[in-house]
């Protein structure tokens, strides 16, 4: 996988958090899309020269204000999954590799993150909810039906964690709203 220019084999990296409460709940931003709503799991593309981690570190920052290197938590890899769907207003199709990561945060790390994403241009709400409450809704990534296993399961230590290949995204699975 080549992250010098932020692609891997030329579609673009996103790489996102699972960000997990001591409650169990997880971490979504709530966007107001003409479809309807739609959650998506906090996160952002690499940017060229970045490496997963660090562009996870960053774009974590960004929206929630919410510094995993100080607090020396360590995100694990879990999912990836490849999405190819056609977006209203683009051409041809929408192509991005979602790495998802997931973290077990300490309450401490929880009361620092955002009520609202701090880089979006209209508000949107940051909200912690059950993984059960997530699974059939519109989510992006669709990794909905997997959310309860990242929570209840513990990662195994980051270099012996296997990365589990998802179903693709496809127009067939997903839909923008």
């Amino acid at each position: 996988m080549d992250h010098q220019d932020g692609t891997a084999d030329g579609v673009p990296v996103r790489v996102c958090a699972v960000l997990v409460d001591p409650d169990g709940r997880i971490c979504v931003i709530r966007r107001h899309r003409p479809g309807g709503v739609q959650h998506s799991l906090p996160g952002g593309l690499l940017a060229d020269g970045e490496q997963p981690t660090g562009a996870l570190h960053r774009e974590l920052r960004e929206e929630l204000g919410l510094d995993l290197a100080a607090a020396d938590v360590d995100p694990a890899p879990r999912f990836e999954q490849h999405q190819a769907t056609t977006r209203p207003g683009r051409d041809g199709l929408f192509r991005r590799r979602h790495l998802v990561h997931v973290v077990h945060l300490p309450q401490a790390l929880v009361e620092d993150v955002a009520l609202v994403e701090l880089d979006a241009a209209d508000t949107t709400e940051v909200l912690w909810l059950p993984p059960a409450d997530l699974v059939g809704t519109h989510l992006y990534p669709d990794v909905g039906e997997h959310l309860v296993d990242a929570v209840t399961v513990q990662a195994p230590p980051v270099a012996a964690a296997p990365v589990r290949l998802l179903p693709a995204m496809t127009d067939a699975t997903f839909r923008w709203r």
